[in-house]
């Protein structure tokens, strides 16, 4: 038991050892804001502080002011000394320029952290702005809503009711802003209006105009009707409550009915006298709702949508990573929220504006001339009107070698080497002295072709040619302006496209172009190799403006259908209702519906193409997708987007294998039983010299016989319908061509049936494999039926055995689902 012990030991250390070094480099930078500065309201005159505190103290601070309705950030005035672990702000809120956003940056060094930042509203109050009287007129018994007309208040006013100049002391209040009356009453007419108080400006407006309510008692029948006309649409911030208000009346009382497009309504529903009241909402309860008011034999319905917005959130920071002086930068990080979020990059605190040098294209920032100063920490802030949040990471510049004086130069295509490393190579650069070994072909791709979608965005196409050539690993989409007074004269840099494309997509979208202007565009492949050859140019291209006089006639395809195929593959189905129309094709568009990121695009040649399986997804994930036509001139709108969940991974289950009836059951004992006989009588000792020629003898018959059993069963199916795996090219014993084979029927009583193997023989054949774990997987696997097996044995077959056939190629099995595109 002691060299176990010892080797558990050593796997303990090494695990703990790569755990350390995993938990460093997770925190590698160390400091972390313990608190962030926090939103205020503040009258005017009022001083206000702002905090930021982090658990390691800073050598220095610094405070920084962006203004309402301003992106640029304005620095303060740094105090001396400030260094530690908490640093205060105090804002004197003379005038309404204070407002805007704070924030805080701490100093380690040259190294600076930016807090999240905190807003400053200065309080106010508007008047009411409603314009004349609104009335009212119900049957007895009916619920009916009487709303206040609020005006615009920071923070969020007190409203109080008055029926007839009298304050009601006991109302129902839904939504801050509407007072219910249930099952109203001919006493309850008469006149409301209402009060808004600021509680912090200790300002109170008097609404302009009263609700005349009338409640009638007559029992004329009434079908029913909207009190008021329901709001078509709400929002609610996640994890808040709302309701969802639909008042109808009639005579008689009317009853509503609440349902949800396309799903159940919430678990966390439920109907109240001022509608459906939703508790903790969440992003799956956003979507369309029905309200119905009926009253048996007449309905009218009103349709609302619910939008549930959430704060933003930094989702994946950063990499941290190394740059080379004066090569090339790109970063990115993922964030979510509703409505999208702006993204902000800074490094050391200070925000990073675009320029020649600098392109930020929301959660994308590429540098194209990297610098020591961009040396440090760089942060990707996220922010919507509901708050802000960032994430960061440490960036280091490796210095330029100066070399006998001078500076290394390197050639420079503009394409990174691979997806880990982003500073700019050659396209063809290799090592002093350093050949190129074996054919390594590179086929590029072809020709691309360019699609406008708008003013500032176009659709690149490409196809790469049927080759044999190195395998691609992504592509990058470049493009150049084009024009003889392009940059003071000089022509444009080929600019590239931050995005790696996947090697199976074959189009890709480019943004934020200049309308009016021409442009070229290329595609360059990156290989297995690391290296990159660029597709020709294409045809010069004039992303002409929408003057509006050239109005979109494009048909928006009717996207009717889709439906999961498997756990990667979805297919999809859409009309085009004007066939009359000269298009080209259709692009379609995926992504998963809880990433915000970009779609990725497919296009679809062909005017009469109406089907397309997207393949290469995630199992169990929900995608969402949208589609639109296009041809050499534009694109068409997007249309409805549909959300389909592709399926889950199928769990092996072992397969059981039926004897037939009218064969022997196996004796337990393995055929190779004879050979452990064998061994164990050597090893034994004390055998007699004649003894031991007899079981030689029978050893050599039963490999005889072994062997032809082995060459009659090679490529031969199983029973059950099963073809067999390949040889074990790896095993001393000599076993079958495949142990899961069926047998002969003339096999005897001790040789396993179909399905079945010896100890050994499993044993040996487990131990062979490379890419399965367990017997199960070698049954579930899929395996091409055209493919022979391979026989491979450690000892030369008898001289009476018939001779083996030639051995096939070797089986290459791939445990789990394989996804196969397949076009329809």
């Amino acid at each position: 038991m002691r060299p176990v012990s010892s080797l558990c030991g050593a796997i303990v250390v090494f695990l703990s050892a790569l755990g350390c070094y995993a938990s460093g480099q997770k925190q590698e930078l160390g400091m972390v804001f313990n608190r962030h500065p926090q939103p205020f309201i503040a009258p005017l005159g009022d001083e206000v502080f702002f905090e930021c505190s982090l658990n390691l103290a800073a050598e220095k601070f610094a405070w920084r002011h962006r203004p309402l309705g301003s992106n640029k950030w304005e620095p303060f005035i740094q105090i001396p000394n400030s260094g530690g672990k908490t640093s205060k702000h105090v804002v004197t809120c003379d005038d309404e320029s204070k407002a805007g956003d704070y924030r805080c940056v701490a100093f380690y060094g040259t190294s600076g952290l930016a807090s999240d930042p905190a807003r400053l509203t200065i309080a106010k109050i508007d008047k009411f702005s409603d314009k004349s009287d609104v009335e009212i007129k119900v049957p007895v018994g009916n619920t009916v809503p009487i709303t206040c007309p609020v005006p615009y208040s920071a923070p969020e006013p007190v409203i109080q009711f008055y029926k007839d100049n009298n304050p009601i002391q006991s109302a129902t209040i839904s939504g801050s802003r509407t007072m219910i009356i249930e099952n109203a009453r001919a006493s309850d007419s008469g006149k409301y209006h209402c009060t808004a108080n600021n509680y912090i400006t200790n300002q109170m407006y008097l609404s302009n105009y009263n609700t005349i309510l009338t409640v009638e008692s007559n029992q004329t029948h009434q079908n029913p009707y909207f009190i008021k006309q329901p709001q078509t649409e709400y929002k609610v911030q996640r994890g808040k409550n709302i309701s969802l208000e639909c008042f109808g009346a009639g005579n008689p009382v009317p009853f509503v009915t609440w349902s949800k497009l396309g799903s159940s309504l919430p678990i966390k529903s439920f109907n109240t006298p001022s509608g459906l009241t939703i508790v903790n909402a969440q992003p799956a309860d956003r979507g369309e709702y029905d309200c119905v008011w009926s009253n048996g034999r007449y309905k009218i319905k009103s349709v609302i949508i619910l939008t549930v917005v959430e704060a933003p959130k930094v989702v994946k920071p950063p990499k941290g990573l190394t740059f080379a002086e004066g090569g090339e930068l790109d970063l990115s990080c993922s964030v979510t929220g509703q409505p999208e979020p702006t993204v902000e990059w800074l490094i050391n605190g200070e925000t990073l504006v675009p320029n020649n040098n600098v392109e930020i294209r929301g959660a994308t920032l590429s540098i194209s001339v990297v610098e020591k100063k961009h040396a440090g920490i760089v942060q990707c802030v996220a922010s919507n009107e509901y708050g802000s949040h960032s994430g960061y990471n440490l960036l280091r510049v490796t210095p330029k070698q100066h070399v006998g004086g001078a500076v290394e130069s390197r050639e420079d295509f503009g394409i990174p080497s691979s997806r880990h490393k982003h500073t700019r190579v050659g396209g063809r650069r290799r090592g002093k002295g350093r050949k190129r070994k074996g054919p390594d072909v590179l086929v590029p791709p072809e020709q691309p072709q360019v699609t406008r979608l708008s003013d500032m965005s176009v659709m690149v196409r490409w196809s790469v040619p049927e080759n044999n050539g190195l395998e691609i690993q992504f592509f990058k989409v470049q493009y150049r302006e084009f024009g003889p007074k392009v940059n003071n004269g000089k022509q444009a840099k080929w600019m590239t496209a931050n995005t790696e494309i996947p090697n199976h997509v074959r189009s890709f979208e480019v943004t934020e172009l200049q309308p009016g202007h021409t442009y070229r565009f290329r595609i360059a492949a990156v290989y297995s190799n690391n290296d990159n050859k660029l597709s020709p140019n294409s045809v010069k291209f004039h992303l002409h403006r929408n003057t509006g006089f050239n109005a979109n006639k494009m048909p928006i395809p009717l996207f009717t259908n889709t439906e999961a195929l498997s756990p990667h593959r979805i297919l999809l189905i859409w009309q085009n209702p004007d066939k009359s129309v000269d298009i080209d094709g259709f692009y379609v568009y995926h992504r998963a519906s809880t990433s915000a990121g970009d779609y990725l695009k497919t296009t679809v040649e062909g005017k009469n193409s109406s089907r397309i399986v997207i393949s290469h997804l995630q199992p169990d994930t929900t995608y969402e997708f949208k589609v639109q036509s296009f041809s050499i001139d534009m694109a068409s709108e997007f249309s409805k987007i549909l959300r389909e969940k592709t399926k889950k991974l199928p769990v092996d289950v072992p397969v059981e294998q039926v004897l037939p009836e009218n064969k022997p059951k196996p004796v337990e004992t393995p055929k190779n039983s004879n050979l452990y006989a064998i061994i164990g009588g050597v090893l034994g000792g004390g055998i007699l010299l004649g003894g031991i020629a007899a079981i030689t003898l029978a050893y050599r018959r039963s490999k005889s016989k072994q062997n032809r059993d082995s060459s009659q069963d090679q490529a031969k199916p199983m029973t059950n319908g099963r073809v067999m795996n390949g040889g074990i090219t790896d095993s001393k014993i000599n076993i079958t061509s495949n142990p899961l084979a069926g047998l002969d029927a003339v096999d005897d009583a001790l040789q396993p049936k179909s399905g079945q193997q010896s100890p050994m023989e499993m044993a040996s054949f487990l131990n062979g494999q490379n890419n399965n774990s367990n017997s199960s997987s070698i049954i579930h696997n899929s395996i091409d039926p055209t493919i022979g097996t391979a026989l491979n044995s450690s000892s030369t077959p008898h001289e009476s055995s018939p001779p083996s056939p030639p051995p096939a190629p070797p089986l290459h099995l791939h445990q789990g689902p394989v996804p196969i595109d397949q076009p329809l």
